[in-house]
C-alpha cells in the first residue's frame, strides 16, 4: 500500500523517465536512477523487516458498565530478524463511539523475541462483545509504503449493565407454600409454622415425629409445617423490534434493563424469589429463583437481551400469566404509549396479583412513529386506565437520577 509520500515518489519517478526520454538531459536520468533505486530500496526493505508476530490477549471476561478494563497482550516475533517501528491496532467494541480501536507502537522487537504490553479500556456499554480482530500496520524508514495485515485474535467480554441503589420499594405480594414435613430448618430466613400432622414417609427428618401422634396410632406421625411468608416478583419488559427508542445508553430498552436489573438485585437481597420475563428472539424467561447465584443468571441475561422480538408487551403478558402464580407481584416497565399492555394488566390484576408498574416517557427519549405517538386525549385515557389498575406507578424520564426515584416506596 502506498502512502502519500510513496504516491509523490511514484509519480516523480515516472515523470523524470518522461522528461529524461524526451529531452535525453544526462542529469535527468541520473535524478531518475536516484528516485527509482530510493523506491527499489524502500519497498524492498519493508519487505524484509515486515514482523511475524504471534499475539494472545488476556483480560476478565466479565465487567459492569463504566468499568475500566485491563487487557494484556502478549507479542511473540516469530522471525529470527527484529521488527521496528509498527503499529498493533486492537478492536475493543465495548468502548466510548469512537474508541473502538485501540493504537499500540512498537519502537524495536528483536527476533524470536516476545513482549508483553497492555492497555486499559473503558466498558462503555452492555452487552456480549467480540473483541478483536488484531491488525499490524508497519512501514519502511523512508515512510513510502505502508502494509497491513489483519490476525483473527478473538476473545469475548460480557458487559452487565450499570446498576443503581434502590432505598425503598413497595411492599410485596406474601403466599405460602406448604413444605409438608420437608426440614424447614435448613432453609435460612424463612418462617415457618405448624401446619398439622401426617403419616410419616420415607426421607422425612426424625425431628419432626409427633411423639403423642405416634403413641396415639401405633404408628410414626410427623407434624406438618407450613411456610408462611413467601414473596415472589416477576418482572417483564418490553422487548418488541422497534419499541427501543433513543440513541446509544439513552434508549427506552437500557433504561428498562437498568431498572429491572436494580430491582431484582434489591428485591433478592431481601429474600424475594424473582423471575424474569422478556420476549425477544433470544430471551423468554429467566424462572423463579433467589440468592447471589441467581442474581449473575439474571445479570447474564440482562446483558444479551436485545430489542428483537416479534412478541408485544401485551403479547407477552398474555403468555406470562400462566407462570405467574397467584398472590404474588408482577413488576411491568413499560412504554407511556402502550395502551394494549394496559388492557392485558387487568388480568393479573382480577387474578389477585399485585401490580407494579413502571412507564417510560417516550416523548423525552426521542420521536416515535406516527402511529405510536399519543395525543392529549388518548394520553388522558391512558392514565385513567393507569389508575384504575390501582398500581404503585414509577414514571421515568430520559435524564432522571434513578436512585432518586426509588427514593419513597
Amino acid at each position: 500500500m502506498f502512502t502519500s509520500k510513496g504516491s509523490f515518489l511514484l509519480i516523480t519517478v515516472i515523470l523524470l523517465l518522461a522528461i529524461a526520454w524526451n529531452t535525453d538531459i544526462t542529469m535527468v536520468y541520473v535524478f531518475f536512477v536516484l528516485a527509482f533505486v530510493m523506491f527499489v530500496l524502500s519497498f524492498a526493505h519493508l519487505q524484509f523487516t515486515v514482523p511475524s508476530l504471534f499475539i494472545k490477549r488476556d483480560s476478565n471476561d466479565t465487567a459492569f458498565e463504566g468499568d475500566v478494563l485491563n487487557v494484556n497482550l502478549s507479542i511473540e516475533n516469530r522471525r529470527s530478524v527484529g521488527a521496528y517501528f509498527f503499529e498493533i491496532l486492537d478492536n475493543f467494541p465495548a468502548a466510548p463511539p469512537g474508541k473502538q480501536d485501540v493504537s499500540l507502537f512498537m519502537l524495536d522487537l528483536n527476533g524470536k523475541e516476545e513482549k508483553k504490553i497492555n492497555y486499559v479500556a473503558d466498558c462503555y456499554k452492555r452487552g456480549l462483545w467480540k473483541l478483536g480482530p488484531v491488525r499490524i500496520i508497519s512501514q519502511d524508514a523512508l515512510g513510502f509504503f505502508k502494509i497491513k495485515k489483519v490476525l483473527n485474535v478473538f476473545s469475548e467480554v460480557l458487559i452487565y449493565p450499570h446498576l443503581f441503589r434502590i432505598f425503598a420499594f413497595p411492599p410485596l405480594a406474601k403466599g405460602s407454600v406448604s413444605w409438608m414435613g420437608v426440614e424447614t430448618s435448613k432453609i435460612s430466613g424463612d418462617s415457618h409454622e405448624f401446619f398439622g400432622i401426617r403419616e410419616y414417609q420415607r426421607g422425612d427428618s426424625m425431628s419432626r415425629i409427633h411423639w403423642p401422634s405416634t403413641a396415639k396410632h401405633n404408628k410414626l406421625i410427623v407434624r406438618q409445617f407450613e411456610r408462611n411468608a413467601v414473596q415472589e416478583a416477576t418482572i417483564i419488559f418490553d422487548l418488541k423490534k422497534g419499541h427501543d427508542i433513543g440513541t446509544g445508553r439513552e434508549t427506552t430498552l437500557e433504561y428498562s434493563v437498568k431498572i429491572a436489573g436494580s430491582i431484582a438485585r434489591h428485591l433478592l437481597n431481601e429474600g424475594v424469589f424473582v423471575q424474569m420475563v422478556g420476549y425477544g428472539k433470544e430471551s423468554t424467561a429467566l424462572h423463579f429463583g433467589k440468592g447471589e447465584s441467581h442474581m449473575y443468571k439474571i445479570l447474564e441475561y440482562l446483558a444479551k437481551v436485545r430489542a428483537d422480538g416479534d412478541f408485544s408487551l401485551s403479547q407477552g403478558l398474555e403468555e406470562t400469566s400462566f407462570i405467574t402464580p397467584h398472590n404474588s407481584t408482577l413488576i411491568a416497565i413499560m412504554l407511556d404509549n402502550d395502551m394494549e399492555s394496559l388492557s392485558a394488566l387487568v388480568e393479573f390484576k382480577i387474578k389477585g396479583i399485585k401490580l407494579i408498574v413502571i412507564v417510560l416517557a417516550t416523548a423525552t427519549f426521542g420521536p416515535v412513529g406516527e402511529s405510536e405517538t399519543f395525543d392529549a386525549d388518548q394520553a388522558k385515557e391512558f392514565d385513567e386506565a393507569l389508575a384504575g389498575l390501582e398500581a404503585r406507578v414509577y414514571r421515568i424520564s430520559k435524564g432522571d437520577d434513578l436512585e432518586k426515584k426509588f427514593e419513597i416506596a
